[in-house]
């Protein structure tokens, strides 16, 4: 199936960067050389050359920069690594807190806190008595 001429040209002008135009695209640019090269993406649709074939001639005469920035791989992977670990840490940090503030309740770490006596807990119902009733 030959898509559409009209159709490539939407797409190719308004997907590839201008080579006039630093950082706008074919179909942002307002220079005159923008509208031929347009023509000249749509001449090459009505011959029945594909959307590929002619972004790849675009690509042999302006150089890659027409398909636009694309950032190296180790950029993305070095994001993707940190985040990652940045991540582990924050979980690792929220997790020593937590479980930092739990032992942190019952008195010193490691110190055994001893039960109160029969004695001390009827001396302590007694004041609670006098308190008002709790």
């Amino acid at each position: 199936m030959v898509a559409d001429p009209e159709i490539i040209l939407q797409e190719l002008s308004h997907e590839l960067m201008s080579p006039y135009c630093p950082g706008r695209t074919i179909a942002a640019c307002p220079s005159p050389n923008a509208r031929k090269l347009e023509d000249h993406i749509l001449a090459e649709a009505k011959t029945g050359k594909s959307r590929i074939e002619i972004e790849e001639q675009l690509v042999d005469k302006f150089g890659s920069e027409i398909i636009g920035y694309t950032a190296p791989s180790f950029v993305l992977w070095g994001t993707l690594i940190i985040g990652m670990v940045a991540l582990g840490g924050l979980g690792w940090t929220g997790r020593k807190w937590v479980s930092g503030s739990r032992g942190s309740r019952g008195g010193a770490e490691g110190v055994a806190v001893p039960k109160p006596s029969a004695s001390e807990l009827d001396a302590l119902d007694d004041a609670l008595e006098d308190e008002g009733g709790f």
